[in-house]
């Protein structure tokens, strides 16, 4: 996961949260320290940062440039581990719990919304006892902390420190989990009482069977948030590519009125087609945007040419047959809609490989222009143009069904005379492809 993504997630953490960052590799970790210390920084907390394995230094200067301009309006503190941790050689759960009620207690009197801290705990293990400590220190801090002030919690201990056992100790202890870059509610925490009286099997059992259904019927908050953030982007993604299309739309018809028309006719010829195929909703969306600018090249073809009504000559027909390329060299400068280009490409070239530009056949073809191919040759046979009379759709039907296996995909053809009636059509076909 993005960074990104794990800021938008941090930014769900709240005061009583108790989080763990299980993590292997230290660059993990700074992503980790980063997207929790600015997510406090913006809910105007005081944030206690205490140093560990981590490069302090460069976690500092991220959290910096994230905060310039973001209107954060917190505080934060940089400790070594010694000032907090371990004053008097030694480490205390107890008095390090009383120091962070105190310290939250003057960090509201002081107008901070909270406080918010993260500490690397795994060198607790350089003590006697180190273990027994870790679990004393954080099944204290779930008693007497985070139920009762606003505070949140991000302890960070390195995997590869730790017995399989301590790690799931670890994990017990924590209701919020961050690993893998992504927060997850722990399935698996133990209320502190289970520490406490030593009844970790009771607990166990009572709080996984509770769990069994919230987390079967609920989604996380963390997870609602990247759920959420994925769908803005991909409405935004969406809104981008309809304000592409429709600029384009609109300087087509600027430069010909019936080419317009005739794209937004192919359009909802080439939709009906590709939802009778059930592919996806994406794919027919797709098709529907690429067929309104699949003649967008001929934007740069003189309009002389365009509307002649009578037999072009060799050149003139020439400009007519770059309409293609020309169309997808424009969309293809934009991420958003290369396939759509793409499509433009090859709606002229032939399922026998006689086409242009590019001399495909067959499946080489991409399906939405097959597709295209289709819905522009019916459009253009049943609608009248300078050197042509509309012919009748019977006529324009049998002549897709004549050119199936040539010019048009036959499996397709065939699905598209279906379209028009149940039976596949038959009997006088006519020329003007």
């Amino acid at each position: 996961m993005p960074l990104q993504d794990l800021l938008n997630q941090a930014v769900e953490v709240r005061p009583g949260d108790h989080l763990v960052a299980l993590y292997a590799e230290e660059k993990e970790i700074e992503d980790y320290v980063t997207s929790f210390i600015h997510s406090a920084l913006l809910r105007n907390e005081r944030c206690l940062y205490i140093t560990g394995d981590v490069d302090s230094s460069a976690v500092l200067q991220r959290v910096e440039r994230l905060s310039a301009g973001s209107g954060a309006s917190g505080e934060l503190l940089v400790l070594e581990k010694s000032d907090v941790y371990s004053k008097g050689g030694k480490f205390s759960p107890d008095k390090l719990i009383s120091l962070i009620q105190s310290t939250v207690e003057t960090a509201v009197r002081e107008g901070y919304s909270g406080l918010a801290i993260t500490g690397e705990i795994s060198w607790v293990l350089d003590y006697e006892d180190g273990e027994d400590l870790i679990i004393e220190y954080e099944w204290k801090l779930n008693e007497y902390v985070f139920d009762r002030y606003p505070v949140s919690a991000l302890c960070r201990y390195n995997v590869n420190r730790f017995s399989h056992e301590m790690i799931r100790n670890i994990i017990q202890l924590h209701p919020l989990i961050l690993w893998r870059s992504r927060i997850h509610e722990n399935p698996y925490y133990i209320p502190p009482e289970g520490f406490k009286n030593n009844a970790i099997a009771q607990y166990q059992v009572d709080t996984w069977l509770k769990n069994i259904f919230s987390f079967t019927n609920t989604k996380s908050r963390f997870q609602s948030i990247v759920d959420r953030k994925q769908e803005e982007m991909r409405l935004l993604h969406k809104n981008m590519t309809n304000g592409i299309i429709m600029a384009f739309l609109k300087l087509l018809e600027t430069h010909d009125p019936y080419t317009k028309d005739h794209c937004s006719n192919v359009a909802s010829l080439a939709f009906r087609l590709a939802e009778s195929l059930e592919i996806s909703e994406e794919f027919s969306t797709k098709i529907h945007y690429a067929s309104l600018v699949h003649d967008i090249g001929k934007t740069i073809v003189p309009h002389g040419i365009l509307n002649k009504p009578g037999n072009l000559t060799g050149e003139e027909y020439g400009y007519i047959k770059m309409h293609p390329e020309h169309g997808a060299n424009a969309l293809d400068q934009m991420d958003q809609v290369r396939e759509i280009a793409q499509a433009v490409r090859h709606h002229h070239e032939r399922y026998d490989g006689r086409g242009y530009p590019d001399g495909l056949s067959g499946d080489e073809i991409p399906l939405m222009s097959r597709i295209i191919a289709i819905c522009d040759s019916y459009d253009a046979i049943t609608n009248d143009r300078p050197y042509r009379k509309a012919q009748s759709r019977d006529c324009a039907l049998g002549e897709i069904a004549a050119c199936a296996g040539t010019q048009f995909d036959p499996g397709l053809a065939a699905q598209f005379i279906r379209l028009f009636s149940p039976e596949e059509k038959s009997g006088t076909f006519c020329s003007g492809l």
